[in-house]
């Protein structure tokens, strides 16, 4: 499939606001996480690469669904598996969560090394958790089988409900939808 410009762009995005060096975006192919879109000075070299869904920090979070930091862990040996080992490189801090459709966990968003060296905040996390939300309902449009996808008419009473309870969540979820339907 050819590269498709709304996952770069998400990957750029959450690399930007959370000040990483490199990232990246894998779907779940069977029992292999694949390099979907990258950024950052190795994209290119790992553009398409596949990787064994256990391995890893991202394996970590595709397998329990739960998000990860870590900051100056030498010693965790999920550090040097998965695409940094593709890199040659072990990074000093990874934040990777789940992107998720529903309760399926359809592929992870990786950053690594924020700059200065510091560790990824909380604030991090949330927004590439938002941002990967958005990087699942993508990797599903893009073809990711996902058991279960909702009918139309039940996503439009998902969206009611969600604008009445959470009116910034339902704009934020509603802005992304609309992205994706509208895109050439």
């Amino acid at each position: 499939m050819a590269p498709d410009p709304v996952l770069h762009a998400l990957v750029r995005a959450v690399t930007d606001v959370t000040g990483a060096s490199a990232g990246w975006l894998l779907a779940r192919a069977g029992d292999e996480l694949e390099v979907v879109a990258a950024q950052g000075s190795e994209a290119a070299a790992v553009l398409g690469a596949r990787v064994t869904a256990g391995a890893g920090t991202a394996g970590y979070v595709v397998a329990s669904g739960q998000p990860l930091a870590l900051s100056g862990a030498a010693d965790d040996p999920r550090l040097a598996e998965g695409v940094p080992a593709l890199m040659g490189r072990q990074p000093a801090t990874v934040l990777c969560v789940a992107c998720e459709v529903g309760d399926d966990v359809v592929g992870a968003l990786e950053v690594i090394d924020k700059a200065g060296g510091g560790a990824f905040s909380f604030d991090d996390v949330e927004l590439a958790t938002l941002l990967a939300g958005i990087a699942g309902t993508a990797l599903v449009a893009r073809g990711a089988s996902v058991p279960d996808v909702p009918a139309p008419a039940e996503l439009a009473a998902g969206l009611h409900r969600l604008a009445d309870a959470d009116p910034p969540q339902y704009a934020a979820v509603a802005a992304a939808l609309d992205a994706l339907l509208h895109r050439a």
